[in-house]
């Protein structure tokens, strides 16, 4: 057995780990990912968001107008979809939260980490007061609307990959 000892040492450790990061993480860095499973969950994310959305609207946002000056990040591919991803992640466990879990967004975090090589970020979120019941409800209302349009837009693009 061989033994590398000086410069060279750290370099092979280096290219190892690198190289293993790589082969798990190829899609961050433009290498061909499954464009039939990235479009499947982009799929199931747009029918999920869209059904949360109309559901939560009919039985607990009845009468509630979705607050519009909420900046809800949308989903993007490319370099910026790991902060829109972290980003919307948060906004989605806030209001399962708010919810006191009613509304699971559980399906949806998980497929936007599915679709993100590295974990998502922890970012701050503006979060409404937990006490006032109806701005509550505006908060969620207003998340589910804006991230089911945004996928219903990102599904409208047919050249997303």
């Amino acid at each position: 057995m061989i033994f590398h000892t000086g410069p060279t040492k750290p370099a092979l450790v280096l290219l190892c780990c690198v190289g293993a990061w790589l082969a798990i993480c190829s899609s961050s860095f433009g290498a061909p990912i499954s464009k039939t499973n990235l479009q499947h969950t982009l799929k199931l994310l747009k029918v999920e968001s869209k059904a949360l959305y109309e559901d939560y609207n009919k039985t607990e946002a009845s009468g509630i107008s979705p607050d519009e000056s909420l900046q809800l990040p949308c989903f993007s591919l490319g370099r910026e979809a790991l902060t829109n991803i972290s980003a919307l992640k948060a906004y989605l466990e806030e209001v399962k939260s708010l919810s006191g879990n009613t509304v699971d967004t559980t399906k949806l975090t998980k497929w936007l980490v599915d679709i993100s090589c590295l974990n998502p970020l922890n970012v701050n979120i503006s979060r409404p007061q937990k006490t006032d019941s109806y701005t509550q409800k505006t908060f969620i209302l207003s998340v589910l609307k804006k991230f089911s349009d945004c996928m219903a837009e990102l599904q409208a693009k047919d050249n997303i990959c």
